[in-house]
């Protein structure tokens, strides 16, 4: 045998946190979702079926991609993922009680899952229970293609985070089967990970070290704050300009930076290429980035990628 180690070190790895296979309504095994994902330029995948378990035993060994188990928690007032843990809770998935629904996310979260509230207003799918009283990781606010859902989700998140809450987001592609609207990696969350171990592509999400865009071979942001990177706080009189690095932009494209009290277009693309800016914090708060684009001549423009913030403490 021969062992070889290799150290940790920041990478940014793309994957689809919402994916399902033929264990519930999708028409995918998991061998040939995981053979579409490397296709598409993803390196990991989460196996998000309704209300149906898996294990990592059951996954196929597919090189350069990480599979992670997970669970859509599938209730008629609502729909969560659990990711990372084979049994993120015991019994049947049904609940009638709050205090039931309560004891799901609490013991999943006890038992190290990674909570996702998902499409918080997709029609008879929307979230109806109360966030406040549930633990949870992430927002899911960009759920397979761009529309009104997925902008009402957006609002929610910035109204959150304009209250003080910290709330990551995530997006995925709630795939089924192929559709021409919906793939995988459509959109793609992309995350800046120590490896790409399951483990390290979920702490990541956690702290926020993550954006999305709408595709694999979407825009691709870094973005920083000295040090520190989305997600991450620093202290306001030490640190209060931003650095913002995309790549990937096409003529026409609008760039947003995005605080409690500001919507400001920092730049629109009048070529294809890369952006390196500096943008200034005029007080505490936080700053997000958005790439606004127009995919068909004369639509009107639309999120190409969403950032997490990097947030400026008083």
């Amino acid at each position: 045998y021969s062992i070889r180690f290799t150290g940790k070190a920041l990478r940014l790895l793309k994957g689809d946190l919402h994916v399902h296979s033929g264990g519930s309504d999708g028409v995918h095994t998991l061998a040939e979702l995981s053979f579409k994902a490397r296709a598409n330029g993803l390196d990991f995948l989460a196996i998000t079926d309704h209300n149906q378990m898996i294990s990592k035993e059951a996954f196929p060994d597919i090189s350069g991609l990480t599979l992670i188990p997970g669970v859509e928690w599938t209730h008629y007032r609502g729909h969560a993922n659990f990711l990372g843990v084979d049994r993120p809770y015991d019994g049947p998935f049904f609940t009638n009680l709050e205090e039931e629904v309560v004891a799901r996310f609490t013991g999943a979260r006890q038992r190290g899952a990674l909570i996702t509230v998902n499409h918080p207003f997709e029609g008879s799918s929307s979230f109806q229970f109360d966030m406040s009283k549930l633990p949870f990781d992430c927002l899911e606010v960009w759920n397979g293609p761009m529309r009104e859902s997925n902008l009402q989700a957006v609002g929610l998140w910035q109204h959150m985070l304009a209250g003080g809450q910290r709330v990551p987001i995530c997006g995925g592609s709630d795939y089924h089967r192929d559709t021409p609207f919906i793939f995988l990696g459509g959109p793609t969350m992309a995350v800046y990970a120590r490896s790409a171990g399951a483990s390290d592509i979920l702490s990541a999400l956690r702290q926020g070290h993550s954006f999305i865009t709408f595709a694999p071979n979407g825009p691709v942001i870094e973005m920083t704050a000295g040090e520190s990177m989305l997600g991450d706080e620093v202290n306001w009189t030490d640190q209060q300009e931003i650095r913002i690095k995309i790549n990937s932009l096409l003529a026409g494209d609008e760039v947003r930076v995005i605080t409690a009290d500001s919507n400001e277009t920092v730049c629109k693309a009048t070529a294809d290429g890369e952006l390196d800016i500096r943008y200034k914090m005029i007080k505490p708060g936080f700053g997000r980035v958005e790439v606004a684009r127009a995919f068909l001549p004369g639509l009107p423009l639309l999120p190409a990628l969403l950032s997490n913030p990097i947030y400026f403490k008083a």
